[in-house]
């Protein structure tokens, strides 16, 4: 049996790495049509930005961010809906058809929990990633504590904390001498 990463079938190496990058590609196409479809039996009515907005809540947890993608820049994007940007042949002559079928399934629009709205293709996603509900609840135990300040009192967000800050830090040299 050839070591693995080998060339077995002869080919350039450049070809072998299409063929695993498209291998890829195919796996992620159809890892999101899966999560599209979960997302979808939550009732939207149609696989449209408007149809997503307007669903309720898909397939409970699934949708709550555990679920996500990591891209080629390291980024990872929850997912709280999903779905294909152009997924429909288009009919007319064989070669048309052909053009349709090689892009269709390949760019998704994702929505994050937060609100956020990401529109990328796959060749960019270089992972699908899943958070176990163990993790999550480590997760949250560890915001919720890095909320409370050494007093157990919540710490302030935001402009309070800004202001907070400014009051607990002592006065600066220039600040009793502003002529020095």
């Amino acid at each position: 049996m050839p070591p693995y990463g080998s060339n077995p079938s002869g080919l350039p190496e450049a070809r072998t790495e299409q063929r695993r990058d498209l291998y890829w590609q195919n796996v992620v196409r159809e890892s999101l049509m899966a999560l599209a479809v979960a997302a979808g039996s939550g009732g939207r009515v149609a696989p449209t930005p408007t149809a997503a907005e307007m669903s309720p809540d898909p397939v409970g947890d699934l949708f709550d961010g555990r679920v996500g993608v990591i891209t080629k820049l390291g980024q990872r994007i929850p997912i709280a809906d999903i779905y294909p940007l152009f997924a429909c042949s288009v009919p007319g002559k064989s070669h048309d058809r052909m053009l349709s079928a090689d892009v269709q399934c390949t760019v998704f629009r994702i929505k994050t929990p937060a609100g956020e709205s990401y529109t990328l293709p796959i060749s960019q996603i270089v992972a699908v990633h899943a958070l176990t509900s163990e993790l999550i609840a480590q997760l949250e135990a560890a915001e919720a504590a890095a909320q409370e300040s050494e007093d157990g009192q919540p710490r302030p967000f935001g402009f309070a904390a800004y202001t907070s800050l400014a009051r607990s830090s002592p006065p600066t040299l220039e600040d009793r001498h502003p002529d020095a």
